[in-house]
């Protein structure tokens, strides 16, 4: 269906829209800039794409590639532009590079042919034109008042593609980029071998904006994927109402129960590898059957022994009848995935645990192993590593998503960083007065306790007891 009253435009991207989309309301121009293979085609293509697909045709002119391997190479990003073309709201122009300035006339009178039907135009490359435009004033004007009275007499949306070479982050486009509403700088770098991605606002007319670079990545199969950390002014409110018992009776009475929205982290010694460390992965599993809760575990390491295995076997020898209902809960309620952080940058790492999340939407995150991210972004850049960290807490907060931080202890700073900012907190440690292990307790409700190690097994045992009795055990 055509949009033909209060169009607005987008961008494809739901960072961008979130922060320009004002902007686009009665058209614009926007330039995309960037060096050789920084994501400009694809995201001018996405904007198009976007567009189109809500409905509002798109003309995509390029002094480029083919329509062929246009069409190709975009349908690897999940955009068929086939199909958009089928229907009427799109159509590919290619031109071929223009060095005479006497064609420019001729350009500009075939664009304005398509304007009325065509409310989204892309200019894949602008750089031959530029060419021309310093050159000669006159095709500067000719393009410039083109390009402009499209934009805001005919209330279109314009996006210009601008390359910029290797080495450089200038656009030096001149009054082109003067009358543009929006400018994007698309920018890339590489860290310990990885690429990093980022989009630069450099120019956004009347938009009050408060961030100056948005990461982003490239993902196969999906396209450009960024995310925007909730601003100070955007601070969660706390959730009332909704909070989870705890699977046992003691630590309920010591911790009291968890907040919906809130952070528990748990640190385990670095050097024990006992099954019966695991037992804070068993409580939190059990947390989650208790209440029904969709969960999901994002794990850095794949143990020999998972939470999920070791639960079962418990049951088996414990309670054998709690078996079965233990094993459909976890199939129903339990998802894993497995990342490895030594494989993406912080930014993109940052941007994959959150597309999860909204893919799976669960109402109990598990990270497993968090002091693996830590030693590989952290150590490099603590306090860009720090504040990915607070933002993707303040998303989870916001979403209303409980999270669980399993860590070994690596040092003392680590741990009360980490401590810092949940609000519980739950530490195995070696007492140096007895052998076996303690564990600390402390929530911001309650007092700090230290309990023996066995009490998690006991408040494990009482839940799997519960599921097949629906009584406590004596």
């Amino acid at each position: 269906m055509i949009i033909t009253e209060t169009r607005k435009f987008v961008l494809g991207v739901e960072s961008l829209d979130t922060v320009l989309g004002k902007i686009l309301d009665s058209g614009a121009l926007v330039l995309i800039a960037g060096n050789p293979g920084s994501g400009k085609t694809l995201l001018a293509s996405t904007i198009c794409y976007a567009n189109a697909s809500r409905g509002i045709p798109c003309l995509y002119v390029s002094l480029q590639e083919t329509k062929e391997v246009f069409f190709k190479h975009m349908k690897d990003f999940n955009m068929d532009f086939g199909e958009l073309e089928s229907k009427d709201l799109f159509k590919y122009y290619r031109v071929p590079i223009i060095i005479d300035p006497e064609l420019i006339n001729t350009l500009v009178n075939e664009l304005s042919t398509y304007s009325s039907k065509y409310k989204v135009l892309v200019i894949d490359s602008f750089t031959p034109l530029s060419t021309l435009i310093e050159r000669d004033s006159e095709v500067r004007a000719v393009l410039q008042n083109f390009f402009y009275n499209l934009a805001k007499l005919e209330k279109s949306l314009v996006v210009l593609v601008a390359e910029i070479p290797i080495g450089k982050e200038t656009l030096d486009l001149g009054s082109v980029e003067f009358v543009s509403d929006v400018v994007l700088l698309l920018k890339q770098s590489l860290k310990r071998g990885l690429v990093t991605r980022f989009i630069e606002l450099r120019k956004a007319r009347e938009a009050p904006i408060s961030i100056g670079e948005i990461a982003f990545k490239i993902v196969d199969g999906v396209g450009i994927r960024s995310f925007i950390p909730p601003q100070l002014d955007e601070l969660p409110k706390a959730i009332h109402g909704i909070s989870y018992e705890y699977p046992c009776r003691e630590l309920n009475e010591i911790l009291g129960p968890v907040n919906a929205g809130s952070v528990i982290y748990v640190s385990i010694p670095a050097d024990a590898r006992l099954t019966e460390t695991y037992a804070p992965g068993l409580i939190s599993l059990s947390l989650a059957l208790k209440h029904k809760l969709k969960t999901l575990i994002i794990g850095y390491v794949r143990p020999i022994h998972t939470s999920t295995d070791l639960l079962l076997e418990r049951a088996v020898k414990k309670f054998p009848r709690s078996y079965e209902v233990i094993k459909k809960l976890i199939n129903e309620l339990v998802s894993v995935e497995y990342v490895n952080p030594a494989t993406m940058s912080l930014e993109e790492l940052y941007t994959h645990e959150i597309d999860l999340v909204k893919s799976y939407q669960p109402k109990l995150l598990i990270f497993d192993r968090v002091d693996i991210p830590s030693h590989i972004h952290g150590t490099e850049d603590l306090e860009s590593y720090f504040t990915y960290m607070w933002n993707e807490i303040l998303w989870l907060k916001k979403h209303g998503v409980t999270t669980i931080k399993t860590s070994a202890y690596v040092n003392k700073e680590t741990y009360l960083r980490n401590a810092s900012v949940s609000d519980t907190v739950v530490r195995i440690f070696k007492s140096r007065k007895e052998p076996t292990m303690k564990i600390y307790l402390w929530s911001s409700k309650k007092n700090p306790r230290i309990i023996d190690l066995p009490a998690l097994d006991r408040c494990i045992d009482e839940f799997i007891y519960s599921l097949c009795t629906n009584q406590q055990p004596k």
